[in-house]
């Protein structure tokens, strides 16, 4: 694009000479009666002579002189020519030395040997930027030349110096030359073939210094001056670059063309087959020459023009081979095609787009109408569409469905431009374009994929893997989306050891990214990869390696990430579990698998993943293990084996087993559970820790050993809890919790816990902050080669000889009480829920033992509930009788409805006949504090409710000596009637009526009555008051609520017999 004039022209005079020149002109045209104007012959201006310096230049380069009257005889078309002495002066005869009869065919004859060296300069000459220039040297052309088809054939005879003098012309200092070589190059290269313009095989390097030019050398040298010309500094070179863009733009797509006939040829109609056969070969062998050729060129240099006018040429022509080209032809440069299809696909896209969409939507999170990841979304999917309907994305769809007519070796070739496109694209347009290229590949060329190993030297193995980690650091939905479905579709022609290594990695990263390592880009990445894989490549399922990483690792993750806090994550892991079980239950699975339930079948290793999360330091992890629990307990799977109504005492040895797995599961689990709980740190969801695992327990209970005496069952296996009343001190049995010191009580976890928030800075974290650059996939070289679980052990017993210690009931009873009890403020956050679920999980535990009064075992049983009771009910009674205060503060009436609720479950057959003095076993005085509760000045009426329904357990379990007592009948009576003039909770005139009930319930039925002398005079200690008893039950039956009409309705039935 130079444009000082450096070596100068030839017809550049000097100072000395140009004054020379103005004295003559002076002294003519004084003698002539003409005005002199600087600039040449009479009447014409400098720009007018442009015509005759090129004359003079041209014949100055031949060296021979008199080639310039030659020229100047066939160019007579400006007026000076008509002057009479003019014509005389110059005429044929005195030009040329001849004599009379000298013609303009004589002249050219003369001038044919020169032709060779005129053309280019006269072609040149012909488009100079200059319109006189142009005419006058198209006046000489067609009087030299003949115009037409002579012309042609004269151009034909000497193309090829002629096209590379015009190139070397097209890359000269003057602006002139460049702009008339580039117009000469337009029209002389139109229709040629590749033997017209030299022929010859392929050559990439166009120096083509000390060897003779070849069409492969000629077609490159025509691009590099075209794009040189397109960013030229002068308008008139650029002009005559687009014109000459246009015009290799179509020779090349013509020498690509295989079905392209030489227009010089003929028809060839008269050709035989096997003529007509050899011809084709000739054009498929020189059309694909040209392709490798120009399509080397244009992928490697062509797209990565800085002019945006280069750049449009090359696509378009591009474009434009693809759509004429055959497999065939574009065969050995398709692999390299379809790459730089990929990377154009961003690198042609809109900078302001990017700019848009980052700026814009990614950093406005204040709009009220929609948040800033929701418009980043819908930006990029508007820009993936765009992107994916342009020209570029039809020329790639053409490549790839060339892809299946190619040699396999071709198709090879592909895979490792792909995971190059995907690692080095500085766009997400050319990662989603490069996902959506994987999974038409999978499904149309499968074979592709098909290498040795199953380490990152196989290049399916390396695209896999960068699949995976590509939609890790992806920013946006719509790309990641495309890059999982990829992904899946991949790992079906994987292999099988590659994927479970990648699932592997992928369970290892979900677990690891909560806490403070926070990523949920990263969570969500590693559901959707195993989503993906157990969707499309459901095959790998049924072999899961010597280490069986699907029953072992990624089902057990899945399980427990179907309760991510995140929704969209959480509906991944579903979807990885329901089809992983379906594949795991089709399976034919024997020895340590037991039950129907796919839960049950990998019970061992859920509930190894259920305590490493319970274990974590992240409170989400942790979250997620009690969910599992609560699932688990819901579903009976921790919970003695079920047994057949006709099994009686035999036990066949699969129950034994399955028996003995959902004990050792349970035991772990209760294990785990209860030393969540005996620590003192409090975080949100501890709550469901107390509920798991007293629900597991109570399920337990029903058949646990009492005071270690085996049963039938528990000899077979670990219980998980004993009822054993010489272990006051052991919260595991034998382990004398209580009288170590308190430091077994602090969560070693405490100072590492930490709650992880999905907001949008978090998801920010180790994502792509820019959609223009590559992506980082450092995190690649992380990930081996050989399968490992870990710190996994190879046995499926998941419990060891620590946690297999069973519980103690009592033990965990005194634990659940001391969380609940203990000092502190209840306004901080979480504290309230948690001593409230400590509190009810207390009164499971409590009322999960109630022995059967045709037990052997009942008196020995009511004993161990006496001493549950005295170790639980001072410090309840204490709770809820002191000033209703802690610390200055108010106890909510929460806690002491929930302490009443334990107190009421805790009381035992026959409570208060041993009474010592203390008031919480005293009956009598028990009574009355239950009547002051249930009075006006309890404002809160959850403490009514449960005060009343604590004196209806009392009324049931006191003896009948105690029962028959005036006073006990009357508190009875008062703390009815204070409960049921509460008009306003429907549920604390239920408790008053329960009260009632339970006291006619001891009089029993008449039959019972009459051979029954206690229940005799248990009546007859009642009567006195039994029209007080009917007029509140028969008040109560005009009640709106259903359950109060219906409990008075039993009150009045029970006393109907009653004299």
């Amino acid at each position: 694009g130079q444009t000082t004039n450096y070596g100068q022209s030839v017809m550049m005079e000097s100072e000395s000479q140009a004054m020379e020149r103005r004295n003559e002109g002076e002294g003519s045209n004084e003698a002539n009666g003409q005005e002199t104007q600087v600039g040449g012959a009479a009447g014409m201006s400098e720009a007018s002579l442009g015509a005759y310096r090129e004359m003079a230049s041209a014949a100055i380069s031949l060296g021979k002189i008199d080639v310039l009257y030659s020229l100047l005889l066939l160019s007579t078309n400006h007026p000076i020519w008509n002057m009479a002495e003019t014509r005389e002066r110059y005429n044929a005869r005195a030009l040329l030395g001849k004599a009379e009869g000298v013609s303009v065919e004589e002249i050219r004859v003369s001038l044919r040997p020169h032709l060779g060296q005129l053309i280019p300069k006269l072609l040149r000459a012909c488009n100079d930027p200059a319109k006189q220039t142009r005419d006058n040297m198209n006046i000489l052309w067609l009087a030299l030349t003949g115009g037409g088809a002579e012309s042609r054939a004269i151009i034909n005879q000497h193309l090829l110096p002629t096209i590379d003098v015009l190139i070397k012309d097209a890359g000269s200092k003057l602006w002139r030359a460049r702009a008339g070589a580039c117009g000469a190059l337009a029209d002389i290269i139109v229709g040629r073939s590749w033997q017209d313009l030299g022929g010859g095989g392929i050559e990439l390097d166009d120096e083509g210094s000390g060897m003779k030019p070849t069409a492969s050398i000629r077609l490159l040298r025509l691009w590099k001056v075209t794009m040189r010309s397109l960013d030229d500094v002068r308008t008139a070179v650029r002009e005559g670059g687009e014109t000459l863009g246009r015009g290799v733009r179509a020779l090349t797509i013509r020498l690509c063309d295989p079905t392209a006939a030489d227009l010089l040829r003929g028809s060839d109609v008269y050709l035989s087959n096997a003529q007509r056969k050899q011809d084709e070969k000739r054009r498929e062998i020189s059309a694909e020459h040209a392709a490798t050729v120009s399509l080397g060129w244009l992928v490697k240099y062509g797209l990565n023009q800085p002019c945006a006018e280069a750049t449009g040429i090359c696509v378009s022509c591009l474009l434009g081979i693809v759509a004429v080209a055959k497999p065939s032809t574009l065969q050995p440069v398709l692999a390299e095609l379809v790459g730089s299809l990929l990377m154009a696909m961003s690198g042609l896209e809109p900078a302001a787009l990017n700019y848009l969409q980052v700026r814009a939507a990614g950093n406005d999170t204040n709009s009220q109408e929609t948040s800033g990841p929701d418009r980043y979304d819908r930006l990029e999917r508007l820009r993936i569409n765009l992107a994916l309907s342009g020209p570029i994305a039809g020329a790639l769809h053409k490549c790839l469905e060339m892809v299946r007519h190619v040699d396999l070796d071709a198709q090879k070739k592909l895979i490792p431009e792909l995971d190059s496109s995907l690692r080095k694209g500085a766009g997400f347009a050319t990662r989603a374009a490069t996902a959506d290229a994987v999974g038409t590949l999978c499904g149309t060329c499968p074979a592709a994929f098909s290498f040795s190993g199953s380490s990152m030297s196989n290049p399916t193995v390396r695209l896999l893997r960068a699949l995976y980690f590509a939609s890790e650091r992806e920013r946006g939905v719509t790309a990641k989306d495309k890059m999982t479905h990829a992904l899946g579709s991949l790992a079906e022609l994987a292999p099988g050891m590659a994927v479970r290594i990648l699932s592997l990695k992928a369970c290892e990263r979900y677990c690891e990214s909560s806490g403070s390592n926070n990523d949920p880009s990263v969570r969500k990445a590693a559901a959707a990869t195993i989503r993906a894989v157990a969707v499309r490549a459901s095959s790998h399922l049924a072999d899961g390696g010597p280490k069986d990483i699907w029953c072992k690792q990624v089902l057990p993750t899945a399980f427990l990430g179907r309760h991510d806090k995140d929704e969209r994550i959480a509906s991944l892991w579903k979807d990885v579990w329901e089809e992983g079980g379906s594949a795991i239950n089709s399976m034919d699975r024997h020895g340590d698998v037991f039950g129907v339930l796919i839960q049950e079948k990998l019970l061992p290793y859920i509930v190894k993943a259920t305590v490493s999360a319970l274990q974590s330091t992240s409170w989400a992890n942790r979250r997620a293990g009690c969910a599992v629990l609560i699932e688990l307990t819901n579903a009976n799977i921790l919970a003695p084996t079920p047994r057949s109504i006709g099994d009686g005492k035999s036990l066949s040895g699969e129950y034994i087993d399955r028996m003995r797995q959902r004990a050792n599961a349970s035991s772990v689990l209760l294990s785990e559970c209860v030393r969540i709980i005996a620590r003192n740190r409090v975080w949100e969801g501890k709550g469901d820790v107390v509920k798991a695992g007293t629900i597991i327990a109570g399920k337990w209970l029903a058949s646990a050993p009492l005071n270690g005496k085996s049963t039938m069952f528990s000899e077979k296996c670990i219980w998980p809890v004993v009822l054993q009343k010489d272990s006051r001190d052991d919260l595991f049995r034998g382990d004398s919790w209580f009288k170590c010191s308190k430091a077994k009580m602090i969560d070693e976890n405490d100072e590492l816990g930490s709650d992880d928030e999905n907001d949008i800075a978090d998801e920010m974290i180790g994502q792509n902050p820019d959609d223009d650059i590559a992506l980082d996939l450092s995190g690649e070289n992380d990930l081996g080669d050989d399968e490992q679980l870990g710190s996994e052990n190879e046995e499926s017993n998941v419990h060891c000889s620590v946690r297999s210690k069973p519980v103690v009931y009592s033990g965990f009873c005194r634990v659940l009480l001391e969380q609940a009890l203990r000092s502190g403020s209840n306004s901080t956050e979480g504290v309230l829920p948690y001593k409230a679920s400590a509190l009810s999980g207390l009164s499971v535990l409590l009322k999960s033992v109630v022995p059967a009064k045709d037990s052997e075992e009942y008196v020995e049983a009511i004993e161990h509930q006496h001493f549950i009771y005295d170790l639980t009910a001072p410090s309840l009674f204490s709770f809820v009788s002191k000033n209703q205060t802690s610390n200055g503060n108010p106890v909510p009436p929460l806690l002491i409805a929930r302490a009443l609720e334990c107190l009421a479950y805790a009381m035992y057959d026959h409570i208060g006949a041993d009474a010592d003095g203390a008031e919480y076993a005293d009956a009598v005085s028990l009574l009355k504090f239950f009547a002051l509760s249930t009075g006006t000045k309890q404002p809160a009426w959850t403490v009514r409710q449960m005060s009343a329904l604590s004196a209806s357990s009392l009324v049931a379990n006191m003896p009948s000596e105690v029962l028959k007592k005036t006073e006990i009948i009357t508190a009875v009576l008062q703390c009815s009637k204070q409960t049921l003039k509460d008009k306003k909770f429907w549920k604390v005139r239920l408790s008053g009526l329960e009260l009632l009930l339970s006291l006619v319930s001891r009089v029993g039925n008449q039959k019972m009555s009459n051979v029954d002398s206690e229940k005799q005079l248990i009546m007859e200690a009642i009567l006195p008051y039994k029209e007080m008893i009917v007029d509140l039950a028969r008040k109560s039956l005009a009640d709106s609520e259903s359950q109060v009409t219906a409990t008075a309705s039993k009150i009045t039935l029970a006393m109907a017999w009653w004299p």
